[in-house]
């Protein structure tokens, strides 16, 4: 499993009518007619359709929010703000119909980073790494006054410091859910590399623009003249303000199941772009892995896939980090 390609998806847990998404469109496009519309598979938090309207030559996708309702207010705020400097769907419409909270957006053509990656093997990736990498780096020269969540107008509503990462870790390792799916010499594994490293976690002074989700499942790539393009960052709804280390974690997570070149060409183009790496980075990258991993554990402990590829992914940090330790200098 990589890149989330097995975990269970959206659309298998939920469905929407199609008598639903006939209202939501009336809303948007009151004098337009629907002609089709198709589920697109891969969500793993919300629902995409892609919707086709009579005399249109573009489609729109129809996103429906699942997990935070304002989210979309969010994503069209940040569509505005980071235009064009960041590449990403234009939000032309926001809504509630059926108790179901919704945005209608431009359509965007391509596949997945993901798809490009599994499954055209033979297809050059240094050049779109590098990409991904320079758009990191642009992302990241938006600040904001503090760090923390973000409201729907792009207000920091929660602030956040390194003592709440090192609060949550403590949460998630007493968690049941937590306890029940490991291996009893685990936990205190955990505990150690939490206790050891909590210095690393991000610090309340980085206070850039996080997508919150930078991974290749999320990044729409086309070919254009015979090379492979970014064309779309999707799925804005987990943004925030901190370190520019979260999204590097997201991208750089199943690294180890990928030719060295993809890491390589991915931390070219942000360095070389203007972002800066701190000292141990790496040791923050795991535990900020090891923390998103085991909030999501919790949040769906019922998907077994996505269960089992966690618990593979924590083994995989934990070795690493144990290799590291012995490595290190002892005196």
């Amino acid at each position: 499993m990589t890149f989330k390609a097995n975990w269970e998806k959206t659309d298998q847990h939920f469905q929407v009518s199609s008598q639903t998404i006939q209202a939501v469109m009336e809303l948007a496009f009151p004098e337009k007619k629907l002609a089709s519309h198709e589920v697109i598979a891969g969500g793993c938090a919300n629902l995409n359709i892609k919707m086709t309207l009579v005399n249109e030559p573009q489609p729109f996708i129809l996103r429906i929010y699942l997990r935070d309702k304002d989210a979309s207010y969010g994503e069209q705020k940040l569509a505005r703000l980071i235009k064009p400097s960041v590449p990403l769907p234009e939000v032309y419409f926001i809504g509630e119909c059926e108790g179901y909270p919704y945005a209608i957006t431009e359509y965007m053509g391509g596949m997945s980073l993901r798809d490009l990656l599994l499954n055209h093997p033979n297809e050059t990736i240094e050049g779109i790494m590098v990409q991904a990498g320079q758009i990191l780096a642009s992302i990241q020269k938006y600040p904001f006054p503090r760090a923390g969540f973000f409201d729907a107008d792009l207000n920091v509503s929660q602030p956040t410091s390194r003592q709440d990462y090192i609060t949550f870790a403590r949460e998630c390792l007493a968690h049941p859910t937590v306890l029940k799916k490991f291996e009893s010499k685990t936990i205190p594994k955990l505990t150690e590399i939490f206790e050891t490293y909590a210095s690393l976690f991000p610090d309340e002074n980085q206070t850039h623009l996080v997508h919150g989700d930078y991974g290749p499942e999320n990044i729409l790539v086309d070919k254009i003249e015979d090379q492979w393009k970014i064309t779309a960052i999707l799925d804005w709804e987990f943004a925030h303000s901190g370190s520019t280390l979260c999204d590097v974690a997201n991208m750089l997570r199943y690294a180890h199941k990928m030719s060295p070149v993809f890491e390589e060409a991915f931390l070219q183009g942000l360095t070389q772009s203007g972002a800066t790496l701190p000292k141990n980075w790496r040791i923050s990258v795991h535990l900020l892995n090891l923390l998103s991993l085991l909030d999501i554990l919790i949040r769906h402990p019922e998907r077994p896939n996505q269960c089992a590829d966690i618990r593979e992914l924590i083994g995989h940090i934990i070795l690493s980090l144990e290799e590291r330790k012995q490595n290190e200098p002892r005196f």
